[in-house]
């Protein structure tokens, strides 16, 4: 079967992903060996929410944030903007090499922003941008590999894992891309 699209993961592995400043390191463990389970192997994950590709929903700055499982899905889902211009017009805009300050956030009109960094925003800026993001009900999208992307318009898929109560979640990520 032939897709329309050409499909372009712009994921960062977890485990090859250094983790943001002062983060522990994510770290996948054996719980169970194969020889008690009937073959099966059972591992266990440690890692930080913000580690590699990931969603921040508004608990993650406001005492009164939604948690991730409230983030509205048809946000995470649609067409979308690869570039590096914040200023452009765009439901969806992901930002190569793009951190925003406050004033480019307060001046942001859509419903999902992304960046290839590990922040939307400029150190020492983080709390700030975050706020005024969450605040106007923007998705931020964090650590993406755009490097495989086009500049352009394409298609977003960026769903965040069910964890109730959490503060950001791990997403996989991908850009559905018109084939040529």
């Amino acid at each position: 079967m032939t897709l329309p699209y050409r499909i372009i993961d712009i994921t960062r592995e977890l485990f090859s992903t250094p983790p943001y400043e002062g983060d522990t390191a994510p770290f996948l463990f054996h719980a169970v060996e194969r020889e008690r389970m009937g073959g099966f192997l059972t591992q266990y994950l440690t890692a930080s929410l913000h580690g590699a590709t990931h969603l921040d929903a508004p608990l993650h700055l406001l005492e009164d944030g939604v948690d991730v499982t409230k983030i509205d899905l048809a946000a995470c889902m649609g067409e979308c903007l690869v570039g590096s211009d914040c200023t452009r017009s765009a439901k969806r805009l992901l930002l190569r090499g793009g951190r925003l300050t406050a004033q480019q956030a307060e001046k942001l009109d859509c419903i999902l922003v992304g960046t290839d960094q590990d922040s939307i925003a400029p150190t020492g800026a983080e709390a700030a941008v975050h706020k005024i993001l969450f605040q106007k009900g923007i998705v931020v999208l964090e650590n993406l590999d755009l490097s495989s992307a086009p500049d352009g318009e394409h298609l977003l898929i960026a769903l965040p894992l069910k964890l109730q109560g959490a503060e950001a979640s791990f997403v996989r990520a991908v850009l559905l891309c018109k084939q040529t």
